[in-house]
């Protein structure tokens, strides 16, 4: 193993944690930085349309990367256990198998994606004056999705190995590159949502082929020799099998949320600029907790396959201390600061958007705490290779969250729509910590022999 890589079979659990999730916060923001920026640049420097534009992309844009998250969590659980393992030759065959997928995966969201995008956005009820750029924006998003698709699979490779550090340079790296072409392809060639998009594009594949020959040098061990460069059924079977949950999940999750976009598209623009603007800096301050929950599930998939069940119950207890303290540490500087935050995305004269977008942080970041929780929690069962519950527990959190916009917005206006998050939030906790003490924690405790969690 890489001697920069993070071995989580042994040592103190929170230790671990803290070490691999610290980078992979980062790494999580940079990420973020992509959309942020596109929303800065274009609420800015071109025009309150174009930023409406870019956010009433926001679910289609949620539905591209959930796909993709779909079979990169897939390859990620497959990647810790056989890293735990310490399985060299399995690893090397999820590798090769990896490289097949991202080309399979991108050719068939490409063309799904060019296909449906316009039809997609007019049953949105996507306002006329702001369809087109927002049409053109996705188009060029989905014909490049192969950097997306590359870079989140081999940052989670090197993730699932214990290496958390690479995936953060290489998005430091092509966040620099994805601000800099944003505002050259703006400002000096007036390109508008095109140049944003454009720009985007290239930072991805940037960070892509940085991740990849990441690999080839610092995990030689993990790739394949000479004639092994070739697609494993056997691999691909349990990628899909771990995956497909998954994307299902992500997939029903974004159409959902395509119908509370659609309810908020249905307010007017200053509601979508206040909504957009509100989501990107909740976005940021959930990658603290997002990237907690995908530490817990990288070190639960090591140690499961590694079969130390007293390590994982440790993780467990250790990845809820960490989501706690930064929920309440998230929540209380999005309640003081939310409206400066904002600002960064819209001019102070948008009152009715910056009220907005108000609203909606204050409602929401209240409840982090919850929202911590069951990142930690379903990571972990993903982890150990328990996929289907997370899922059906994502798809009941949909319903509540869609069915409370409906019944409260008549009344409390878009406020309304935004009560669903927290509700949902606290019923996901209760559902999976229901089924961890009846299905998960018996399960696990059948693993392996008797050790200590040092």
């Amino acid at each position: 193993m890489n001697r920069k890589a993070i071995d989580m079979t042994t040592g103190s659990p929170l230790r671990l944690l803290i070490a691999f999730t610290l980078p992979m916060i980062f790494g999580n923001i940079f990420q973020q930085v992509y959309s942020m920026v596109d929303t800065v640049v274009v609420g800015r420097f071109v025009s309150k349309e174009a930023l409406a534009a870019v956010g009433a992309t926001g679910s289609i844009m949620f539905l591209m990367i959930s796909v993709i998250i779909g079979f990169t969590v897939g390859t990620s659980i497959v990647t810790a256990q056989a890293a735990g393992a310490k399985n060299t030759e399995e690893i090397r065959t999820i590798f090769a198998t990896a490289a097949f997928l991202i080309l399979a995966e991108s050719a068939l969201l490409c063309l799904l994606g060019n296909l449906f995008l316009r039809p997609a956005l007019k049953l949105l009820h996507t306002p006329e004056g702001i369809l087109d750029q927002a049409d053109l924006y996705l188009r060029i998003n989905f014909s490049t999705c192969i950097a997306p698709i590359a870079y989140n699979m081999y940052s989670q490779f090197m993730r699932s190995l214990g290496d958390s550090r690479t995936p953060l340079a290489a998005l430091i790296i092509s966040s620099v590159v994805n601000i800099i072409l944003d505002l050259a392809l703006v400002l000096l060639f007036d390109m508008g949502v095109a140049g944003v998009a454009a720009a985007t594009a290239i930072a991805q594949a940037l960070s892509a082929v940085f991740c990849l020959v990441s690999i080839l040098k610092k995990f030689p061990e993990a790739v394949p020799l000479k004639g092994g460069w070739k697609p494993s059924a056997a691999v691909s079977g349990r990628i899909i099998r771990f995956g497909i949950p998954m994307s299902l999940q992500n997939l029903i999750v974004s159409l959902g949320m395509m119908v509370i976009q659609s309810m908020i598209n249905g307010f007017g623009t200053d509601y979508v600029a206040g909504y957009t603007a509100a989501n990107r800096v909740d976005q940021i301050a959930l990658q603290f907790l997002n990237s907690t929950g995908s530490a817990v599930s990288t070190y639960a998939g090591q140690n499961f396959g590694a079969k130390k069940k007293e390590r994982i119950f440790a993780g467990l207890r250790s990845g809820l201390l960490m989501s706690s303290f930064m929920a309440v540490f998230l929540s209380a500087v999005l309640l003081i600061a939310g409206r400066f935050l904002l600002m960064l995305f819209l001019k102070p004269e948008e009152t009715t958007a910056l009220s907005a977008g108000v609203s909606y942080l204050r409602i929401i970041c209240s409840f982090y705490l919850f929202c911590g929780a069951e990142y930690v929690i379903s990571n972990l069962q993903r982890g150990v290779g328990d996929v289907a519950v997370p899922t059906a527990v994502s798809i009941i959190e949909l319903a509540l969250k869609i069915g409370a916009a409906f019944l409260l917005s008549a009344r409390f206006g878009i406020a309304g729509i935004y009560v669903g998050w927290p509700a949902s939030w606290i019923a996901a906790d209760l559902l999976l910590l229901a089924y961890y003490y009846l299905r998960t924690r018996p399960k696990l405790k059948q693993l392996g022999a008797p050790e200590t969690a040092e």
